[in-house]
């Protein structure tokens, strides 16, 4: 009797709040970040041995902090630049399957190209799950390096965006070479 009555108070047992910073770090895990100037101003990116794992536009890195502490539940340490060998490879451990394959297949999109939302759910096998598409992108943990701007609603509005709004969207399609003003005629034509 006394067994069971132990082993349900262990659902109520908390670990030590850094446990978790420490287990990763132990497995290479644990996060690091610097600041990267972007045509959007500044922004903070995280990376861990998996590679990257965050990209966040915050005015400082203590917010940057709190907010990926926030999203991923655990806390990241500044570094002294980022790696020059990040390349493409990205942590997309707090992203469900969906979100991971609407999001690899957003990565496809070229450099001054877009596509719609309804696009990528049918690539991905999906064809009436746009809305959902959208969502996966809002979650998006690495906007700009998988690029979730080039995605655009079907009537050819410019559609929501993760860093900042659609403004941003438009700055960051604009500085890639989309004439943004031409996205409405096209969808329309």
């Amino acid at each position: 009797m006394r067994l069971l009555t132990d082993l349900r108070t262990l659902g109520e047992v908390r670990a030590p709040e850094h446990l978790l910073e420490h287990v990763l770090e132990d497995l290479g895990l644990g996060d690091e970040y610097a600041s990267l100037p972007t045509p959007l101003g500044r922004v903070f990116v995280a990376w861990n041995r998996l590679g990257v794992s965050a990209v966040l536009k915050t005015a400082t890195a203590s917010e940057f902090e709190q907010e990926f502490r926030a999203r991923f539940g655990r806390s990241p340490h500044l570094a002294a630049s980022l790696p020059p060998d990040l390349g493409e490879r990205f942590d997309l451990r707090s992203v469900t399957e969906f979100e991971r394959a609407v999001l690899l297949k957003a990565h496809e999109i070229p450099r001054g190209e877009v596509r719609t939302y309804g696009w990528i759910a049918a690539q991905i096998g999906h064809p009436h799950a746009g809305r959902a598409v959208g969502s996966a992108l809002r979650k998006n943990p690495v906007p700009l390096l998988i690029p979730c701007h080039r995605v655009v609603r079907s009537d050819g509005r410019i559609g929501n965006y993760a860093l900042g709004g659609s403004e941003n969207k438009r700055a960051i399609l604009a500085a890639e070479g989309v004439n943004v003003s031409a996205l409405g005629r096209v969808a329309a034509g």
